[in-house]
């Protein structure tokens, strides 16, 4: 009969359970918890998460555990084992719902996923489209019951099982799921990747770590008195709490050993010797049978190690009855196959064989395999495991086959970077392997290119560059053009990626020439697609001409996808450049292209354009519709933290120009909340920016503008600085600092590019409105003139020439109005065209600031009557905005004017007097409650504005009165009567 040595309660612990347990129940209430389990080889880890969690009630517990062979971690294994157990604990219909979009790109790792075998072609995987397929199934699961999700054995994960994990870590929020995270402390040394992520995840919200000690001697002495049943003798304490030093595992191997019948003295003097006594005291066929699969790993399918052990099946359930019975071998949960019960057991009965005896049962499994993959049931890592096997059992050309088959699978299966290692492995083995070639079914600078594929798809593009040079120096140039050219291609694509556009550009330009225009070839057509798109993202005037050529290259070949490329890139350059309806009727081919052939990432650069061309023309419902048909494919496929969060970019910004300022609001703060990076994120914080300014709150606006420099890095892109500094510069307008709100805004014009026109426009008229504020400042207008003549001419921004878009006549409207109303010139007739270019355009704030403008120069006018229609428009959609720096000025204006905000007929009113300083009315009014002695809380009371508004009014009026405070500035209003009691006594 087999001696159970497993405590049947556990002992101790009961502050690691209490809050694992405490993070189980926030998770269940929506706060989503990652726990860091770390503790040595046999502590108790996996012991202590069955005592917390099985039998929790209404909770769904997935658990994979990273696998070693050979040294190295197979790709994604732990996700291939929760997927597996989703699998087969769920209903079909359940299942369909719960992996949704996710679960044909899924089967590239878990085969039975694939109904009716209907696996996606294999193609390049990208890790981060993983990601987001896996995010969406584990939220989706979180919402039907809160979900464990147990990844065992960290220290052994392969690169693409890290990034994942950082990714989860990152991205649970909004989900009900409880990330637990088990690794063995012992084995986190400085070369270890895990150790940096450790520090960096502990420092997260909602990361908690629990590290395991070593037992004391009174817990081993409950340890073994829950074990035998009884009180245990004091020197069988001593003696097991000597040998194993407190360690959960070890106390329950030497407490087998003492009830087997040794004493003290003959104990093994380590674990290693304590274990393998253990095995030895099997019988012959137990112990073969225990070192055969140990060579598997800690886990292996029943049905491969019959066929490696190749005995009768009466001598094989006899061994494995007999292993199983000592507590060496487990039954796997799923009845597949059995395991080590310990990984430290399996590790030293695989550190015990002879290396030919080890070798020689290596090249038994990758026999076996080769013959039948099957034996490793759906494993989807198959190949990985035939290249571990052959190269272990030192047969290089089949170990070269195997890596090339597995670096090409694991590429496909969104694990590049295992596709790298594996290819890489194949290269280092290439020149020992005779007739390399034909072993690997390619030539070497194919597996060049390939790991350089895996290299860029896995983020470490500066290790594509060095490969792809090899390749360079490998091919034939003068032979083969069009294949070095690919090669070219795709180093240039490399070089883009890492920011170094023009030296792509260079790169394809000269191998360009080496190409011959007739007859036509797939590589010219790929080199100019690439080319085309390399000065597209740089602004050259002549890209319309390359990607024109581009298309008729492809077109001339068949190459649809080169032709969907060329098209997409054609479209912006068109509707930028030359012919909007000619530019959008080339983005909607290149998309249908794309969506024909369930290229996804092409459709999405595709969408990514549309939505973009549409809103630079001004048509801001059919920009978002777009938009968002992006963000539903980016969703499908796993590429909403891409892709997807450029197009919710290109979702937002139509929806703050037709004025939806809180759904905009509430979609970019929530792209944000999910921890968008880089440019995604750069260009919601802007879109916020503008917001905030617009809406007063100009701390925030600064902000913004900070978080989206530091995430833009060194980029210099106009889109992005121009915008910023239209924020910048118009917190700086708003504090009175005309000067350097003027300067920040010439700086910018000038870096304006033909592709940039469309931010360079708001920057020409805000300059355009700081120089008409600071006429009205200065007591010399003529001086001022003479000061401003050096302001931009927008007739001569970069691309004046195109077709302007509505917002560029609407830009060059409200300039020209603003610049008579810097001469003090009759400005009604300008300000009636402007109000009906915006309104053409779609655009609220400028529409409301507009019809402000126009409703001040009526009143100039003397037409109150005709002032309260724009007026009182402008204030009912300043107010619902919530653009509350305009809605000040407008209800000063209607204040000035007796126009009441509803309907009402106007009372006679004498106009005012210019006013001496330059104070507008609503300074006035600030004035006098300063004069009487008041904070500026009491006077954003009174005035019904905010005190930081009202901070802003008084710093305005000390500079234009010339004084240093409020007390010399009462002074003067009282000395000159600017001011009279309108507010009662202080």
């Amino acid at each position: 009969m087999p001696v159970e040595v497993v405590s049947p309660v556990l002992v101790g612990r009961e502050h690691e359970l209490a809050q694992l347990r405490a993070a189980l129940r926030r998770t269940a209430a929506g706060e989503p918890v990652v726990v860091l389990l770390g503790g040595e080889a046999g502590i108790g880890k996996s012991r202590l998460l069955q005592a917390a969690f099985d039998g929790a009630p209404d909770v769904r517990l997935l658990t994979g555990g990273c696998i070693e062979l050979g040294g190295e971690g197979l790709p994604l294994v732990p996700l291939v084992e929760a997927l597996r157990t989703l699998v087969r604990t769920t209903s079909p219909s359940d299942l369909d719902r719960l992996l949704g979009p996710a679960r044909r790109e899924l089967a590239r790792l878990l085969p039975e996923l694939a109904p009716d075998e209907r696996a996606p072609a294999p193609a390049p995987g990208s890790t981060a489209q993983l990601f987001e397929l896996v995010l969406g199934v584990l939220g989706r699961v979180g919402q039907v019951s809160p979900l464990i999700l147990v990844v065992e054995d960290l220290h052994w994960a392969d690169r693409s099982t890290l990034d994942l994990v950082a990714f989860l870590v990152r991205a649970l929020q909004g989900t009900r799921v409880l990330l637990v995270l088990t690794y063995r402390s012992d084995e986190v040394d400085r070369r270890s990747p895990l150790r940096p992520l450790l520090s960096s995840w502990e420092r997260q919200r909602g990361v908690e770590r629990l590290q395991l000690e070593r037992f004391s001697r009174a817990e081993v002495g409950a340890q073994v008195g829950a074990i035998l049943g009884a009180a245990p003798e004091p020197g069988m304490v001593d003696l097991v709490f000597d040998r194993s030093e407190g360690n959960a595992f070890f106390v329950e191997e030497l407490v087998r050993t003492v009830r087997d019948g040794a004493e003290g003295s003959d104990l093994a003097p380590s674990l290693r010797d304590v274990l393998l006594s253990r095995a030895e005291r099997l019988s012959e066929p137990a112990q073969r049978l225990l070192r055969t699969a140990a060579v598997a790993g800690r886990w292996v399918p029943e049905r491969l190690l019959a066929e490696v052990t190749d005995v009768s099946a009466a001598e094989l359930y006899g061994a494995l009855r007999e292993a199983v019975d000592a507590s060496l071998l487990v039954v796997d949960g799923t009845g597949r196959g059995y395991a080590f019960r310990h990984a430290l057991t399996r590790d030293a009965v695989y550190e015990d064989l002879l290396p030919g005896e080890r070798a020689e049962l290596h090249t038994a499994y990758a026999e076996a395999l080769d013959r039948n993959p099957g034996l490793a049931l759906d494993d989807a890592s198959v190949s990985a495991t035939l290249a571990v096997h052959w190269y272990a059992a030192h047969d290089l050309p089949r170990a070269l086959s195997a890596s090339v088959r597995a670096g090409r699978q694991a590429i496909a299966a969104f694990a590049p970077a295992e596709g790298r290692r594996h290819l890489e492995r194949a290269l280092e083995v290439w020149r020992g392997v005779p007739d390399a070639e034909t072993w690997a079914d390619t030539d070497q600078v194919e597996v060049l290119r390939l790991a350089a594929r895996a290299a860029f798809h896995g983020g470490d593009m500066e290790r594509a560059l060095p490969l792809l040079q090899r390749a360079l120096e490998l091919v034939d140039a003068d032979a083969d053009p069009e294949r070095a050219a690919l090669v070219v291609e795709q180093r240039a694509r490399t070089l883009r990626g890492l920011g170094e556009d023009g030296a792509s550009i260079d790169a394809l330009e000269e191998v360009l020439g080496r190409l011959p225009d007739d007859p036509p070839s797939l590589a010219r057509a790929t080199v100019l697609a690439s080319l085309a798109n390399a000065l597209m993202r740089l602004g050259a005037d002549r890209g319309p001409e390359v990607a024109r050529t581009a298309l008729a290259a492809a077109r001339a070949v068949g190459a649809r996808e080169q032709e969907a490329s060329a098209l997409l890139t054609l479209g912006p350059t068109l509707s930028y450049l030359e012919d909007p309806a000619e530019g959008e009727a080339a983005l909607r081919e290149g998309l249908r292209l794309a969506l024909d052939a369930s290229d996804h990432e092409t459709a999405l650069r595709g969408y990514v354009n549309l939505s973009d061309s549409l809103e630079a023309r001004g048509r801001h419902r059919d920009a978002a519709e777009a938009a968002r048909e992006g963000i539903d494919l980016a969703a499908r496929v796993g590429l909403s933290r891409s892709f997807g969060a450029f197009l919710t970019g290109n979702l937002v910004e139509p929806l703050v120009r037709m004025g939806r300022w809180a759904e905009a609001r509430q979609l970019a703060q929530e792209a944000l909340a999910s921890g968008l990076t880089g440019v995604f994120a750069a260009s919601l914080h802007e879109l916020l920016g503008y917001l905030a300014v617009t809406g007063g709150r100009y701390e925030e606006a600064l902000d913004h503008v900070r978080r989206a420099r530091r995430y833009l890095g060194e980029s210099r892109e106009p889109q992005f600085t121009q915008a910023l500094v239209y924020i910048e510069a118009d917190v700086a307008r708003a504090g009175g600092d005309l000067t350097a709100a003027g300067a920040m805004v010439s700086a910018a014009i000038d870096e304006s590019t033909a592709w940039s026109t469309r931010y360079a426009w708001p920057l020409v008229w805000l300059d355009s409105r700081i120089a008409a504020d600071a006429a009205l400042v200065a007591r010399d207008r003529r001086a001022v003139g003479e000061s401003i003549r050096a302001r931009p001419d927008p007739d001569a921004l970069p691309g004046a020439a195109v077709t302007p878009s509505p917002a560029a006549v609407a830009y060059r409207s409200l300039t020209a109005a603003e610049d008579l109303r810097r001469r003090g010139e009759p400005s009604t007739d300008a300000w009636v065209a402007a109000v009906q270019a915006w309104e053409a355009a779609g655009d609220a704030w400028p529409t409301i600031y507009t019809r402000f403008r126009l409703a001040e120069a009526l009143t100039t006018d003397g037409d109150r009557t005709a002032a309260s229609g724009p007026l009182r428009a402008a204030v009912a959609d300043a107010r619902r905005l919530g653009a509350a720096p305009l809605l000040d000025d407008l209800l000063a204006l209607a204040r000035r004017a007796r126009i009441p905000e509803e309907d009402q007929a106007p009372t006679a009113v004498v106009e005012p007097a210019a006013v001496p300083f330059g104070l507008t009315d609503r300074e006035r009014e600030v004035l006098a409650l300063v004069a009487a002695g008041r904070s500026n809380g009491q006077i954003a009371a009174a005035l019904f504005i905010s005190p930081k508004t009202a901070s802003v009014h008084v710093s305005n009026i000390l500079a234009k009165l010339g004084v240093s405070g409020r007390v010399e500035a009462a002074a003067v209003a009282h000395r000159l009567g600017l001011v009279e009691s309108r507010f009662g006594e202080a």
